[in-house]
């Protein structure tokens, strides 16, 4: 009986050492993802620092954003030349691809609804007619309907 007794108890401490094996598992996972969290945004802000730049100090892609209305003026963009088309509509593809990334991350609980909500989503409703505009196709299906319900909901002249 004794022995029954010590079995008991031995088992009884597996079962708590499991226990909280399982809770710290769980802490530890949950600062790693906080921590990817914060690495992925801090990423996507040096990311956008560098991008600024680049079109700020760009002499061929800056004039180009300016004198098409960052893309929104379809008869201009029409007017220019061959090599100054490609640098509009790869830049405007970049930001297609950029936005869908962070749709992306948002579905999968990497990017917060502040974030996306105040950020992410204005953005595409500003710069999807533009690409579209050109004749660029989002890939994703989810990303295609996810800016065909913001245009839907975002009256036409707040969309230049």
């Amino acid at each position: 009986m004794l022995t029954m007794k010590w079995k008991d108890i031995a088992e009884l401490l597996g079962f708590a050492a499991i226990v909280v094996s399982m809770v710290a598992v769980a802490y530890e996972l949950r600062q790693t993802k906080d921590a990817l969290i914060a690495s992925t945004y801090q990423d996507r802000a040096f990311d956008a620092i560098a991008e600024s730049n680049f079109v700020s100090d760009s002499e061929y892609l800056l004039p180009i954003l300016v004198a098409t209305n960052n893309g929104s003026d379809i008869d201009r963009f029409a007017s220019l030349n061959d090599v100054d088309r490609a640098r509009l509509t790869s830049f405007l593809r970049s930001r297609m691809i950029d936005w869908d990334n962070e749709y992306y991350q948002y579905q999968h609980g990497y990017l917060d609804q502040d974030f996306f909500e105040t950020t992410t989503k204005p953005a595409i409703k500003i710069w999807a007619p533009k690409w579209r505009a050109l004749g660029l196709t989002e890939g994703r299906r989810e990303f295609k309907e996810f800016v065909d319900e913001s245009l839907r909901d975002t009256p036409a002249e707040r969309q230049e």
